[in-house]
């Protein structure tokens, strides 16, 4: 069979499951191509469809981006014959997307055994309808299939294939640091996030987290170097600490003798000890991102559902500055409560004190099926279907007054510059009161773009990454 993904962007960094989802593909037999809107525009990609009249057209969606794609998709099966199917987070959270105008399958969970069969089975004739993990049109019957058991041997399945995703977009095969994955899952159940949702739908199908063996993920670092500019490598874990010590001690080791290159990874606090760092660092870890989410403690775990203190954070911050590994701080803005911007303040005041490298903040977005949307509901916070923008750096999605939306939604803006700048923190309140939205959606950028670029991952080329930098800082602006 013929597949074509189709995606808006790359939002600047591989799209791992259309990686992985291709390779699996593949070795079935099947041809694949990718396409990005942003980057072909629609003209080019509607003249492709008509030459290589592809079977299936596959859009894979986080949520917010699935309202552009699901307008497209009308607009081609008007034109086109093809079997379109959805898949991806908003898919995975969001199944009714099943009922909208012209879409003929849904895949829900982990696709990397489930697409591949239902392209096999399209392709024989056979019932395409009954595969698992897929909600499937036929006939006017909605045919509604569980899911799969979770794939445990990840050695098993092949490298994502990166040349589908670099022969779509270019300039990310140019930059230097490359998303890689040595684990799926986590057991964590924070409120904001999918995982608790995701693991509730795999229960009793396989164990939550399930991990490739140091010697698989560092091969595949290994060839990815002797392909393409690779000079940091960001394995993109929920929490690479997550794992045996044992583990951690083997990939150290073949870490430092076959990649030698600057490590980036995410972590919890709570995990980290001193032994766990020091033999990191000897391998090359250089930088980590660690969610605080909240300074206000009694918030974070009563709401966030964080399991988390603030004197873990504070250990964990000291352990880094200590071994003079850069750190960025992840933190949410916006949370549903009475004094969402004095909590707010709390975070900052917290973050001011951590000293990370970069402060960084999101605002906090009810996603479909997520323990927060449904709080947020309960207590007034959410009514009716929540706003669900593409990118969730633009403003809040609760109902708050509207000199409190402004405030936060300014302070989500201002946030990173101050935590850098502290002798800003007196001046937060009037800053944030200020109609100067598009201003600060601006200088947003411009700090993130810089401290990415220039402060926390090293680069290859500094004309290359001038470029990317400005390149980066207009897309997300024009979007936002």
């Amino acid at each position: 069979m013929k597949v074509l993904f189709i995606l808006n962007e790359s939002t600047m960094h591989e799209r791992m499951g259309v990686m992985c989802l291709s390779s699996a593909l593949k070795e079935r037999g099947h041809a694949v191509s990718l396409v990005l809107i942003e980057r072909l525009g629609r003209k080019t990609i509607e003249e492709r469809i008509g030459r290589d009249k592809p079977d299936i057209i596959a859009y894979s969606a986080m949520t917010g981006e699935h309202a552009a794609l699901l307008e497209y998709n009308r607009v081609l099966k008007k034109k086109f014959n093809f079997v379109s199917v959805f898949g991806g987070p908003c898919a995975t959270f969001f199944p009714d997307l099943i009922n909208e105008d012209g879409i003929d399958a849904i895949c829900v969970g982990e696709a990397d055994r489930a697409f591949p069969e239902f392209c096999s089975r399209m392709g024989d004739e056979s019932e395409y309808w009954e595969t698992p993990n897929f909600l499937c049109r036929h006939d006017g019957i909605v045919f509604r299939n569980p899911p799969l058991p979770l794939i445990e041997d990840l050695d098993s399945l092949p490298f994502p294939d990166r040349a589908l995703m670099y022969e779509a977009d270019p300039p990310l095969q140019k930059e230097g640091h490359k998303m890689f994955f040595a684990a799926r899952g986590c057991p964590q159940k924070c409120s904001y996030c999918f995982n608790s949702t995701y693991n509730e739908l795999y229960k009793n199908k396989g164990p939550v987290v399930r991990l490739r063996s140091p010697k698989n993920i560092v091969e595949e670092i290994v060839d990815v170097k002797s392909r393409y500019p690779l000079n940091v490598v960001w394995i993109d874990d929920d929490n690479f600490l997550a794992k045996p010590r044992s583990w951690l001690a083997v990939f150290s080791k073949l870490y430092k003798e076959k990649v030698g290159l600057p490590l980036s990874i995410n972590i919890r606090a709570n995990f980290i000890s001193e032994e766990m760092i020091s033999c990191l660092k000897e391998a090359g870890l250089d930088s980590v991102w660690m969610g605080i989410e909240c300074g206000n403690e009694e918030k974070a775990n009563a709401i966030l559902r964080r399991e988390m203190t603030n004197a873990a954070n504070e250990r964990a911050a000291a352990l880094l500055h200590q071994y003079k590994i850069k750190f960025i701080t992840q933190n949410l803005i916006g949370l549903p409560v009475s004094d969402s911007y004095e909590t707010d303040l709390e975070t900052l005041d917290f973050n001011i004190r951590l000293k990370p490298t970069f402060g960084w903040a999101s605002i906090l977005y009810p996603y479909p099926g997520t323990a927060i949307e449904t709080y947020a509901r309960d207590h007034g916070f959410l009514e009716g279907q929540a706003r669900l923008l593409e990118t969730n750096k633009r403003s809040t999605a609760f109902r708050f007054s509207a000199g409190e939306t402004r405030r936060i939604n300014n302070l989500h803006k201002l946030f990173g510059l101050i935590v850098r700048f502290p002798f800003l923190r007196k001046h937060v309140d009037r800053l944030c009161s200020l109609p100067m939205d598009a201003l600060y959606v601006v200088l947003f950028y411009v700090w993130y773009g810089y401290n990415i670029k220039f402060r926390i991952y090293p680069f290859i080329s500094l004309r290359e990454e001038i470029l990317n930098y400005i390149s980066l800082c207009w897309k997300f602006v024009k979007k936002t």
